[in-house]
């Protein structure tokens, strides 16, 4: 009974650390889509250039010359498109991302939750198992 307990509550664990592992992917993809842009575009780039800075590049165009120059994406999506939804991409994956960052927070103390699990269950076969089990 131990070892099938104890593999059973291993599988729990891989599978929470997996679906956590994804949800930070998630998280870090929306970061770069949304805030980072927004935060770039309207904060950082203007600050930069009062101070006297040169004009730099704007996160949008950088997204469109890699998608345009870079990756020849140009035959399936055309820069009025683009330009069109950049702005609603940023938002979407904004939004995203504190779904992400919550939802983060709950994967972690759920495979923190999992591996506690599996270490008490060594533990008990460590000490010779549950109560009729020899």
């Amino acid at each position: 009974m131990i070892p099938n307990e104890l593999k059973k509550s291993e599988q729990r664990y891989r599978a929470q650390w997996h679906a956590y592992s994804i949800v930070k992917r998630m998280r870090w993809i929306t970061l770069v889509l949304g805030p980072i842009p927004i935060l770039w575009d309207n904060v950082i780039a203007p600050l930069l250039i009062q101070m006297g800075a040169p004009e730099i590049v704007t996160m949008e165009d950088l997204a469109q010359a890699l998608l345009f120059q870079v990756l020849p994406l140009d035959q399936w999506i055309s820069i009025e498109t683009f330009e069109r939804y950049w702005p609603h991409l940023n938002n979407v994956c904004t939004a995203l991302f504190l779904v992400f960052v919550f939802w983060t927070i709950q994967k972690k103390q759920a495979a923190k939750t999992a591996a506690k699990d599996v270490v008490e269950i060594e533990g008990r076969m460590g000490l010779g198992g549950f109560g009729g089990v020899p």
